[in-house]
């Protein structure tokens, strides 16, 4: 029985279906990007003085890594000062930074600018460069103000330790158990408390391909706790037990140096 050229040309197009569909099987899947951080909950208590942060995972074993804690962005007001007359040092104004965030910690495997187009870090706002494009500054008067406040304002920051970029600092390993990620964060004390994020985000070719989150919280607890709530529902009496007890520590302070003092 002779077959037509329609039906041969069926048979083969479904054995070559079949033949990629078993390729496609036996091929490695991507592998997913995963983010996890340890502790996932940070108590401040009368000893806290900042803690560390774990942060592991698992990506693609050619994608490079951009990781980024930030908090909500909200509007900052700040001071400035200037020479009056060129001798003394006033306050010239104010200023106002519109919609940022008030903690951003940025570490990366390699250099921001190598790894991500200028596109990109515009898009996700990663680097002080692309979050001075989206930031909105004004003086006192609602006046546009000069690029030159945000470098001053990221510096603010960085001397309080709640803005920095770290490049390089993420490090990586490729095994058995797949290829996996880690970085230590040590977290700074002046952070306020609050719900932060984790976005990690995996780059290839300049561009993102993937991206995971999480979120980890700082709060007071025990006696920090009970002082804090106590500042806002019943402000006078925390401010008079501040008062007592700045009185009982000077009185103790002038105790131990009368004590020690003697005679001259």
């Amino acid at each position: 029985m002779k077959l037509s050229l329609l039906t041969v040309v069926t048979r083969w197009t479904a054995v070559a279906a079949a033949f990629c569909g078993l390729l496609a099987l036996n091929a490695p899947a991507a592998q997913a990007i995963t983010c996890e951080v340890t502790p996932r909950e940070i108590p401040i208590t009368l000893s806290y003085h900042g803690a560390k942060l774990t942060i592991t995972g698992q990506t693609a074993p050619d994608d490079d890594l951009i990781l980024k804690i930030s908090s909500e962005s909200h509007d900052t007001a700040m001071k400035y000062y200037g020479k009056v007359g060129g001798l003394v040092w006033m306050k010239k104004g104010g200023l106002e930074f519109k919609d940022v965030p008030g903690v951003y910690l940025v570490n990366t495997t390699k250099d921001l600018n190598l790894i991500l187009s200028e596109t990109e870090r515009n898009q996700y706002q990663l680097g002080y460069d692309a979050m001075a494009k989206a930031t909105k500054i004004e003086d006192d008067k609602g006046r546009p103000a000069e690029r030159k406040w945000f470098d001053e304002f990221t510096r603010f920051k960085e001397k309080e330790m709640i803005y920095n970029i770290q490049q390089g600092t993420i490090t990586r390993q490729h095994g058995e158990k797949g290829n996996t990620f880690e970085i230590v964060v040590n977290w700074p004390y002046q952070a306020p408390p609050g719900i932060y994020n984790i976005d990690l985000l995996a780059v290839n070719n300049g561009k993102v391909v993937d991206k995971a989150a999480t979120t980890f919280e700082v709060k007071r607890v025990g006696i920090i706790a009970a002082l804090s709530k106590m500042a806002v529902d019943q402000a006078a009496l925390y401010g008079i037990m501040s008062v007592l007890i700045a009185l009982a520590a000077g009185t103790a302070v002038g105790a131990i140096f009368k004590k020690g003092g003697g005679s001259h």
